[in-house]
């Protein structure tokens, strides 16, 4: 199975979730290979990643738990991370369509989530809109700097545009 995320997509995802003041969201058409992808993140840092699957609920990719009791719906697995007071990532792939009406409509109905201590990062299916995820959140693409606008400089991406 080929991984998710490219060893410098996760580069760039690490720093992007290090520096989030609110929520992020990308658009995929699958999540294969996800969960080994955000294991080697959470290995690598040492941060507490939580995958949400709506069968198993919440469950923490660094160690093997259990996945938390009664995470397996949407609402209440957001409402468990808004509650969390460590730093920690949780990880919502919401790319079938009975997932994504259900945290449209949740989601609609709530305030924006607050990400100081809480990162979390939405995978949406392709080609949808969302006016909160719009407003509230911020679309990554990863892009790895192969079109030119980015270069690496000292571990990290920088815009070409920052460069003196």
């Amino acid at each position: 199975m080929a991984a998710f995320f490219s060893g410098p997509e996760l580069a760039v995802l690490e720093e992007e979730l290090r520096v989030a003041k609110q929520l992020l969201y990308m658009s995929r058409k699958s999540s294969d290979g996800l969960a080994d992808s955000l294991k080697l993140l959470s290995l690598r840092t040492g941060w507490a990643i939580y995958l949400w699957s709506k069968i198993e609920g919440l469950a923490n990719l660094k160690n093997t738990e259990p996945a938390h009791n009664k995470t397996q719906q949407f609402d209440h697995a957001i409402e468990f991370a808004s509650k969390t007071k460590h730093f920690s990532v949780f990880v919502f792939p919401i790319l079938d369509k009975a997932d994504w009406l259900d945290a449209k409509l949740y989601l609609s109905k709530r305030d924006p989530l607050l990400c100081d201590n809480v990162k979390y990062l939405f995978l949406l299916p392709r080609n949808v809109e969302s006016s909160y995820f719009e407003k509230y959140g911020k679309r990554l693409s990863l892009n790895c700097g192969l079109d030119g606008t980015y270069v690496l400089r000292d571990g990290r991406w920088v815009g070409i545009d920052a460069i003196s």
